[in-house]
């Protein structure tokens, strides 16, 4: 993944450019939060899809990994985007124009993976949250 600080339009650019977003796949983690507004950057597009979806990525010849917990695929689409295979997600809505994780869904697989960037996030997400009064 690049080390190049991803802003606003930069997620925008990138994210309108994937030919495959849509019912099967949408925005999660930090380039989700940047365009709510919880985050003014990110390091990368990280995309969650269906198991079809994932399937058709594999036929296409998009090399993935295995994830080491529950053996899921994770896909490098290119230096900035990466599409994770069936991520729960409990609500998709739609910001920009793009289907995105809900913040609530995002706060929810943070607070499952608790790692020390992921606590942090959470913190954003809550402060958020409160300052927009919900």
């Amino acid at each position: 993944m690049s080390e190049k600080l991803l802003y606003r339009e930069d997620v925008l650019r990138i994210a309108r450019g994937i030919d495959f977003i849509g019912p099967d796949c949408w925005l999660t983690s930090g380039a989700a939060l940047v365009l709510f507004g919880v985050r003014e950057s990110t390091h990368d597009v990280d995309l969650i899809c269906t198991g079809e979806l994932a399937d058709r990525l594999e036929a296409e010849g998009y090399p993935f990994r295995r994830d080491g917990l529950d053996n899921t695929r994770i896909f490098a689409v290119n230096e900035h985007v990466e599409v994770l295979e069936d991520w729960e997600t409990e609500e998709v809505v739609e910001i920009e124009g793009l289907p995105a994780a809900s913040l609530m869904s995002i706060r929810k697989q943070k607070a499952a993976l608790g790692r020390e960037k992921d606590l942090r996030d959470i913190g954003l997400i809550d402060a958020f949250l409160q300052r927009e009064g919900r």
